[in-house]
């Protein structure tokens, strides 16, 4: 990994003040070194009708209202559009505007950027808001509900999301341009620091590139509050993104910087992103452990494995990209960008998708963007770029048979790490040949780490490849008995059975692998240690569980993972109480034929269907069912249940699903 030493400001030491490694720089240091023009200074005073004149001019086309944050307004061909709602005070101002506000953009969710909004709603201006802050601009009251007051150890400031909830008529997709009434274009940047999801957003106007960016800066070196970068306990984890953000500034080389918090910066902002970056390492310097998180930020795109296959060198899940000779390129997974750090509580809220690797693919191999996306397993670290991918690409998506629904359809599945966004998804035939460009893929199912997976085998640069997902890791150390030592990474919840890893195992001794490209971690090359390796770690897990459940042939058991059925979809969402058909996958546990008998269960109210069928041993049997919430009903996440017998035996309420009815969030 590139090391990045860390250099002190070239100043004298006496010019700022020493924090520990790094020089922090005052603002009159930055006068003197860098020849930045003040930030601007607004002063009321022009007077219409006898009142005190609340909006002052920044440029020929941008006007500056000061509210609990900054409040501007760009004038455009059709109109006036605002950037964030304060608390609402500039609507008592719009006379003072040259043309009607069509729509408000907000670049990040704190109350004091976004009650206003609400209000503006009202009054018929359209708003939009960041796509990765929907929970909390759409369902504050839910998030509210959902949210730990007592131990806390998640100290993202998302108690300080609205209250109400706000009538976002769009979201802010990261990337895109989007052109609200008013008729200006805007691009959006995410900017993650004082919230995971803020973006920053960039038009031009009067000749000039503005970048209305929100908390990303305050001041030439400065943020206007630190605090919210302390995203779990003890840390400073946003700090990391707030240099990432400045970077990304920075490339869109903006000529005016407009804070929400601070005066607008009319000159020379390379200079001010590039002194908060500097301020912020000094920060983070007594932080040791925060090192490595800053070097991801210069840590070169790519690694080359062959000639034709490369890793992204900074995805949180490994992601491998095959190079055509055509100069296509086919990525394996596409997932987080680790350049940004994110909190260790793993809402949806949290998990931002962001760019990496297609720059320097396209200035490696000239390449527009990401043909196709062929992914090892559904987990959201493995997945969580894709859409962005074909929103932005047009990428196409392929995934095994086995699990491509749960990509096309997450609301029907309560799997661990199921990613909430479908995905348009082409299922692939498993043991078949596809062909992509010059190369051969073939798919083969496999469980273990989990049971909706599956291996990729190919051949590229005269060499075997396996990309296992997150089947198999090994422990660093010596072989045991000449086998690499393995990692036992079996997540039962996610599916696993008596016989998985024997089952995988064979399918990677046929194909024989010369290089195992692993869901996580650096590519490497096979030998007998590594065979040996996942012979031991199969033997040793069923050794496991044979001796510590009773999973004996002759045996009722559900299986390793004890899993006895599961409800299609998980999560149904309806306006109106009506009937509700669900299908269960329900598990024989006995080593013979039996009768199941299931029947769904919820309030003495809901009216739920039964059946019974003959299952073959061990089967899991497909039974639809329906049940009736009573008319009029309004509910958030009511459970309801499958109720299991077989053969006379009962085994109580197995598998629940949720329904949500009369709410507009589920």
């Amino acid at each position: 990994m590139l090391r990045h030493t860390r250099k002190p400001w070239s100043g004298s030491a006496s010019a700022g003040r020493m924090r520990g490694r790094a020089t922090v720089l005052g603002e009159h240091d930055l006068s003197a070194m860098l020849d930045i023009v003040r930030p601007l200074t607004v002063r009321s005073g022009n007077l219409r009708g006898g009142r005190t004149m609340r909006w002052q001019k920044v440029t020929t086309s941008v006007w500056l209202f000061r509210d609990s944050c900054n409040i501007y307004a760009v004038a455009g061909p059709d109109g006036m559009i605002v950037i964030n709602a304060g608390t609402g005070l500039w609507l008592e101002h719009l006379d003072e505007l040259p043309a009607p506000v069509r729509a408000v953009l907000c670049t990040h969710f704190f109350r004091d950027h976004s009650a206003g909004a609400v209000e503006a709603a009202r009054r018929g201006i359209e708003i939009r808001a960041p796509y990765w802050e929907q929970e909390q601009f759409a369902d504050p009251l839910g998030l509210f509900q959902r949210r730990k007051t007592y131990i806390i150890y998640d100290n993202l400031w998302d108690l300080f999301s609205p209250i109400e909830p706000v009538p976002v008529a769009d979201w802010l997709l990261d990337y895109d341009t989007t052109t609200p009434p008013g008729g200006i274009a805007f691009t959006v940047i995410p900017t993650p620091g004082v919230t995971i999801g803020a973006i920053s957003l960039i038009c031009n106007v009067d000749g000039q590139k503005i970048c209305f960016c929100g908390e990303a800066i305050h001041s030439p070196g400065r943020l206007a509050r630190v605090a919210p970068l302390q995203y779990d306990y003890n840390d400073l984890n946003g700090a990391v993104n707030v240099i990432y953000s400045a970077r990304e500034l920075r490339k869109a080389a903006p000529d005016v910087l407009a804070p929400s918090l601070g005066d607008p910066i009319l000159a020379n902002t390379d200079a001010a992103l590039e002194l908060l970056e500097q301020n912020i390492r000094a920060t983070l310097a007594p932080r040791p452990a925060y090192d490595e998180l800053i070097e991801f930020l210069d840590v070169p795109p790519l690694t080359k494995v062959t000639d034709h296959v490369y890793q992204a060198a900074v995805g949180h899940a490994s992601t491998w990209f095959v190079i055509s000779a055509s100069g296509k390129v086919l990525s394996i997974d596409y997932g987080y960008n680790m350049s940004v750090v994110r909190p260790s509580y793993a809402y949806p809220r949290h998990r931002r998708a962001l760019l990496h690797s297609v720059d320097a693919l396209r200035e490696q191999f000239g390449v527009k963007g990401i043909d196709v996306a062929l992914i090892s397993h559904f987990h959201d670290d493995h997945v969580v770029g894709v859409p962005m991918l074909q929103r932005l690409f047009g990428t196409r998506c392929w995934a095994a048979e086995n699990f491509a629904h749960i990509l096309a359809d997450p609301t029907g599945y309560n799997f661990p790490c199921t990613w909430p966004e479908p995905i348009n998804v082409e299922p692939q035939p498993l043991g078949e040949p596809i062909q992509w460009a010059e190369y051969t893929f073939t798919l083969k199912p496999i469980s273990g780490h989990t049971r909706w997976a599956s291996l990729i085998a190919f051949e590229a640069d005269g060499k075997r490849f396996m990309a296992t997902g997150d089947q198999y890791f090994f422990f660093e150390g010596d072989t045991v008995d000449g086998a690499m030592p393995p990692m036992h990474n079996h997540v039962y919840r996610n599916g696993t059975e008596v016989d998985s890893l024997a089952d995988s195992n064979r399918i990677v001794n046929d194909f024989q692998p010369e290089i195992i490209l692993p869901g996580h971690g650096g590519a490497y090359e096979t030998n007998e240690s590594f065979f040996k390796g996942i012979e031991l770690y199969a033997r040793q897990y069923t050794d496991i569980h044979r001796s510590t459940m009773p999973l004996a042939d002759d045996q009722p058991h559900f299986n390793v993972d004890s899993r006895a059925a599961w409800l299609e979809p998980y999560r149904t969402h309806m306006d109106t109480a009506e009937e509700i058909a669900l299908r269960a996958i329900v598990r024989n546990p006995m080593p013979h034929a039996s009768q199941l008998a299931v029947r769904l269960v919820g309030p003495s109210s809901w009216p739920g269907s039964s059946a019974t069928v003959t299952a073959e041993p061990r089967a899991e049997t497909p039974i639809d069912l329906t049940i009736k919430p009573l008319a009029g009903t309004i509910c958030k996440r009511h459970p309801i249940a499958l109720e299991l017998t077989a053969d006379g035996r009962p085994f109580g309420q197995v598998a629940e699903a949720l329904v949500t009815i009369g709410h507009p969030v589920f």
